[in-house]
């Protein structure tokens, strides 16, 4: 399977060279999207600049006519995992089966769009573990209104899987996802700085299954041409289903004030204020609430490079715990790097914040990194690659029953599909991942751990249904 995804890579590049020179005005769709019309939207210059409000490197921007598409995705591969608590790596086979659904409905004044993918997956047996059978589901629903200068988004976002979204391992990697799946997204994206700030982001840890639901609501006032403020508040839920490994399980609540003024063409600059409460069920863990202000400047070059820099101070507190209670000061930051022009699509992005711990600590002082790229290589192929870097440092120490620490998670990978017919594809994929954990309590944690996960599938899509 390695092999033959080395080989697809080299051969989908080289066509690159004797592909022919593209029209600008050429329009980049999906294979699940080749037969809905779609434009690219300006972008609106007074927007607020805050977490919520970025858009991410894969995600879904486009604007189509009311539709309804489904489609059908079928996988099968290996994957390792460790043995006890050394490294010796050990194979077992893997395969899946999934259903998507898509939903978009354009009206004068509004615009909802509700996004599905979900399904099983039947994994082998190893050493003395038997086979078993996992689900994973995603459910986004997101509602746009507008009435003059004032919009609302309400937006509900929904994760039930093994392993954590951040790196999509549950779907064989964060290339595979993006490919199969990722015209597809929608309300809350799964791994953006929206999704850090608010708590839907979570890394797997043992893989340990998982419950997140994040809702949220935001509205924007556009107060002249150039300048606009925008509130968003945010109720997440985190719970790990079984907790075979003592994580811990939480609740969070969001708000996020912003002001943004637009300086010229190119430039924005902006002022956000954040505040964060984190509150968990198990006994003698306290609670950590988080105050954040930032400093926010946007620059855009011919609306193909992006640039986002942000940064300013954090204060968090800590109450009510056996641990240590009492107050940090800390630093927040964000940046973004996009670039999307042709064929290309490529980020890269880095987010300091205050999170939940993700399950591993009562909260925790967390860097993000991201890295894509994305390229339609000829009318037939496609290639994604993907990386990221987590890492988290426990703030509340000493509470009972959690560790203390760091923790960190790195993947890389990369993906490949070639379009067979009108509404059929073939695709290829490879991820490996790899965390580093405190262990705690829990006797069944292995402190580090690497994964390699291959597949190989087809997905099939129904023709796009109009609802006009």
């Amino acid at each position: 399977m390695l092999t033959f995804l080395a080989i697809a890579l080299t051969a989908c590049w080289s066509q690159a060279g004797n592909a022919p020179p593209r029209v600008d005005s050429e329009k980049e769709t999906s294979p699940a999207q080749t037969e809905v019309e779609s434009d690219t939207p300006q972008t609106d210059q007074s927007s607020p600049i805050s977490d919520f409000d970025q858009p991410s490197i894969g995600r879904s921007t486009s604007v189509s006519p009311s539709f309804m598409r489904a489609g059908v995705d079928v996988s099968g591969g290996a994957e390792t995992y460790p043995s006890g608590t050394g490294n010796s790596l050990q194979v077992q086979p893997v395969s899946s089966i999934l259903g998507s659904f898509n939903l978009q409905k354009l009206r004068s004044l509004s615009a909802t769009d509700i996004d599905y993918v979900g399904g099983a997956t039947f994994n082998g047996s190893y050493g003395s573990a038997g086979a078993y059978v996992e689900q994973m589901h995603t459910l986004n629903v997101d509602q746009h209104l507008a009435l003059g200068k004032t919009q609302l988004v309400l937006a509900d976002s929904f994760n039930y899987m093994r392993d954590g979204n951040f790196g999509s391992s549950s779907f064989g990697g964060a290339s595979a996802y993006s490919l199969r799946f990722g015209g597809n997204e929608a309300g809350i994206p799964a791994n953006t700085e929206a999704a850090d700030y608010l708590g839907a982001t979570q890394v797997p840890f043992g893989q340990e299954s998982y419950i997140t639901n994040v809702s949220v609501a935001g509205l924007t006032q556009s107060l002249t041409r150039r300048s606009s403020i925008s509130a968003n508040v945010a109720y997440s839920i985190s719970d790990f289903n079984g907790n075979s490994q003592d994580l811990a399980n939480y609740h969070q609540f969001t708000t996020q004030i912003s002001y943004n003024d637009q300086l010229n063409r190119r430039d924005s600059i902006g002022v956000t204020y954040g505040y964060q409460r984190f509150q968990y069920t198990e006994a003698g863990v306290g609670i950590i609430a988080t105050s954040s202000a930032q400093v926010v400047y946007r620059h855009r070059i011919q609306d193909r490079w992006s640039l986002l820099l942000g940064a300013g101070p954090e204060l968090t507190s800590v109450t009510g715990s056996t641990g240590t209670n009492g107050r940090q000061l800390n630093a927040t930051a964000q940046a973004s790097l996009q670039y999307s022009h042709n064929r290309y699509n490529l980020g890269a992005s880095f987010d300091r914040l205050e999170t939940g711990g993700f399950g591993v600590f009562a909260g925790g002082n967390s860097n993000i990194f991201r890295l894509s790229m994305a390229r339609t290589i000829s009318h037939r192929w496609r290639a994604s690659l993907n990386g990221g870097y987590a890492t988290s440092t426990s703030i509340e120490s000493g509470a009972t029953g959690l560790p203390s620490g760091s923790y960190d998670y790195v993947f890389a990978g990369g993906a490949v599909q070639r379009q067979l017919g009108p509404r059929f594809s073939a695709f290829a994929s490879y991820q490996f991942n790899r965390e580093n954990s405190p262990c705690g309590p829990a006797s069944s944690c292995s402190p580090a751990s690497q994964q390699h996960i291959a597949l190989i599938g087809f997905d099939w899509n129904i023709r796009p249904i109009r609802l006009e």
